[in-house]
C-alpha cells in the first residue's frame, strides 16, 4: 500500500512538471555530451589496428589493418572515416547522442609515378630475392617480402649494391610481391630516393583532422568539407539583378565577375550572387573563406572605404534564393585583412569568417552583393572564386 502511494505522488509529481513546466522532465535527463579535440597517439594505432582485424574480411583487409600499428598512420586509400569510429567506440563510450569528436591523424601521401621515367621503374625477379639473403626470414627463401620480411630494410641495400654511382634525389619505384597468407600473395610497390648515400623508402605523411558524431548508437564521419563552389563554374550558385543591365558572370580565367562599367561608361547597379542553401543542422564550428580582388571603385590615395560599401558579404537563414527580401538578410563581416587593397589585380583570401552563429541551422545561404552608381562616376570590378564553407 506505502508502495502504491509513493508511486501515486512520484507520478503526480512528474504530471505536474510537465503540465505547469513543459520540458523539465527531459531537462533533467542526465546527458554526457562530448566536444573533444584529440590527437591520435601511437597506442592509438594499435588499438585501431587491433579493432580493424577484428572485423577484417579479407586477406589483404588484414593485411591493411596490421600495416596500420607499424606504421603508426593511415593509409591514404584507406578514409579516417572507415578505422577511427573503432577507437571511438572504445574510447568514448558512454557518449550521448549529438557527441563531437574532432581527431586530428597521420596519413599517408603516395608519391606521384607519374613523375617517374619508365626506366626508374623495376619489378624485382627471382633473381633478385635471391641476392637479398636465401636464409629463413630473408626474402630469397620463398622470393617474396611479408610482414617479418621489410621491404623497406632489403630494397634500399639491393639498391646501393645495384647502382653504386646513384646520385641525391635519384627515384626508383620498385615493384615486388608480398606474401599475406597461402591464399594470396599481391604486387606492391614502393618508392624510394637516394639521399646521396643510401636509398630510403619515402614515406611522407600529413596531419589531418575529421569530425565524428556519436549518432543511432554509434560513431560516424562527417566531412568537414561542407560546402565548396565558384572553382570551375557557377555550379549551384543563382545570380540576381536588382537593378542595373549588368550581371554577375563566369569569366573564362575561372572566377565569377561584376562590374557596372562599360567603356566608357559607368552604369548604376545591384547585383547578388547566391550560395545554394547550406545544412549546418549537425556544425559546431563552420567557418568560410574564399579568393576576391576588386579595383577602381573610386578611392584615393591608400583608402578602400568606396570598395568596402559596393561589395559586401550577406547571410540568410530564410531566403529562397530566387528572390531579394531586405528583412531576409544580414550583412556579415568581412575581416580588414580580408579585404583587397584596390591597388592591383592579385586574388587574395577573405581570410576565415565565422559561421558559428548559424550552427545548427539549416538553409543558411550566402551571397555577395555588387553595387555601384553611375553618378559617382566609378563601377568598379569585383572577381570572386574558390567559395570554401568548412568546419574546423
Amino acid at each position: 500500500m506505502v508502495s502504491m502511494v509513493a508511486l501515486t505522488l512520484f507520478t503526480a509529481c512528474e504530471n505536474f512538471n510537465e503540465k505547469n513546466f513543459p520540458g523539465y522532465d527531459e531537462a533533467a535527463k542526465p546527458t554526457n555530451l562530448i566536444t573533444y579535440n584529440y590527437t591520435l597517439t601511437d597506442a592509438d594505432y594499435s588499438t585501431i589496428s587491433k579493432a580493424a582485424l577484428k572485423i577484417a574480411t579479407t586477406n589483404r583487409d588484414s593485411a591493411v589493418a596490421t600495416a596500420i600499428a607499424k606504421n603508426k598512420y593511415l593509409l591514404d586509400s584507406v578514409p579516417a572515416s572507415t578505422y577511427v569510429p573503432l577507437l571511438l567506440a572504445t574510447k568514448y563510450v558512454y557518449a550521448d547522442a549529438k557527441s563531437t569528436a574532432m581527431i586530428t591523424y597521420n596519413k599517408s601521401v603516395p608519391y606521384d609515378t607519374t613523375k617517374i621515367s619508365s626506366a626508374n621503374k623495376y619489378t624485382l625477379i627471382a633473381d633478385d630475392y635471391i641476392s637479398m639473403g636465401t636464409a629463413s626470414g630473408q626474402p630469397g627463401q620463398y622470393k617474396n617480402f611479408s610482414a617479418s620480411i621489410d621491404p623497406a630494410f632489403y630494397i634500399p641495400i639491393w639498391l646501393k649494391l645495384k647502382n653504386p654511382y646513384a646520385k641525391s634525389g635519384e627515384v626508383k619505384l620498385i615493384r615486388y610481391l608480398f606474401f599475406v597468407s597461402s591464399s594470396l600473395t599481391y604486387t606492391a610497390n614502393a618508392v624510394f630516393i637516394n639521399d646521396g648515400t643510401n636509398w630510403v623508402k619515402y614515406n611522407s605523411t600529413v596531419s589531418e583532422k575529421a569530425k565524428f558524431v556519436f549518432k543511432d548508437k554509434v560513431w560516424q564521419f562527417i566531412d568537414s568539407d561542407i560546402y565548396m563552389g565558384l572553382m570551375d563554374g557557377i555550379g549551384d550558385f543563382t545570380t540576381i539583378n536588382v537593378s542595373g543591365d549588368q550581371v554577375w558572370a563566369w569569366n573564362s580565367y575561372k572566377y565569377m565577375m561584376m562590374t557596372g562599367y562599360v567603356s566608357p561608361a559607368y552604369f548604376s547597379n545591384e547585383d547578388w550572387l547566391i550560395s545554394p542553401s547550406i545544412n549546418l543542422t549537425e556544425r559546431e564550428t563552420p567557418w568560410l573563406t574564399f579568393m576576391h580582388v576588386g579595383r577602381y571603385f573610386g578611392d584615393s590615395g591608400t583608402s578602400n572605404e568606396k570598395m568596402r560599401k559596393a561589395i559586401t558579404l550577406w547571410v540568410s537563414t530564410t531566403s529562397d534564393g530566387k528572390t531579394i527580401k531586405a528583412e531576409d538578410w544580414k550583412q556579415l563581416t568581412i575581416p580588414d585583412a580580408g579585404y583587397p587593397s584596390g591597388a592591383s589585380w592579385t586574388l587574395i583570401s577573405s581570410t576565415p569568417i565565422d559561421l558559428k552563429a548559424y550552427a545548427g541551422k539549416n538553409n543558411v545561404r550566402l551571397a555577395f552583393r555588387y553595387l555601384s552608381d553611375s553618378a559617382d562616376k566609378a563601377a568598379g570590378t569585383w572577381e570572386v572564386k574558390n567559395f570554401y564553407v568548412y568546419e574546423d
